[in-house]
């Protein structure tokens, strides 16, 4: 079971890789809150788990609002765009990682469309014998250590990019 830290890591990540040079830690932390508000539902949402905060329609429908929300001011009009697809993308991500997991009845990709839950074939999250020290360490090495190195990568690679006079040469 990923952790909303595993979550917002991948979150980050994806802002850090599909924003315009230079990232901006504003998107990436937007991004990363986006990645784990699907789990909103776990606290007693009068949703089931695992429904329409992991739908597709929700991801879409909160991707625009949080741009609207945070990005509303001029200097982020050229990129509103661009921005929502990053948290739309980070929203989704959250829905693929749960989908990977065994430990679950699957996730309501097409709520409040279709009740039906579906879960990735390939499921390699999750430990069998449902010891909690053992997912926790799956979880760190599969999930979030990835996504932490992906993220400070795509934040410093793509922050120190080359003016553009030096890069025609």
């Amino acid at each position: 079971m990923p952790t909303p830290i595993s979550h917002a890591a991948v979150g980050f990540a994806i802002a850090a890789w599909t924003q315009q040079r230079p990232p901006t830690r504003r998107v990436c932390l937007v991004a990363a809150a986006c990645a784990a508000l699907p789990d909103i539902d776990y606290f007693g949402w009068p949703f089931a788990h695992r429904a329409i905060t992991h739908s597709l329609t929700f991801a879409l429908v909160s991707a625009v609002v949080a741009t609207l929300l945070f990005f509303r001011d001029p200097p982020w009009t050229e990129q509103r765009g661009r921005i929502a697809v990053a948290l739309g993308l980070a929203l989704l991500s959250h829905a693929c990682l749960d989908a990977l997991s065994t430990y679950s009845y699957g996730l309501e990709f097409l709520a409040p469309f279709s009740e039906q839950r579906y879960r990735f074939a390939w499921t390699p999250l999750g430990n069998p014998s449902g010891n909690l020290t053992g997912q926790l360490l799956q979880e760190f090495f599969v999930v979030l250590l990835p996504a932490v190195l992906l993220g400070w990568l795509g934040f410093k690679a793509r922050g120190r990019g080359l003016p553009a006079k030096a890069t025609a040469t």
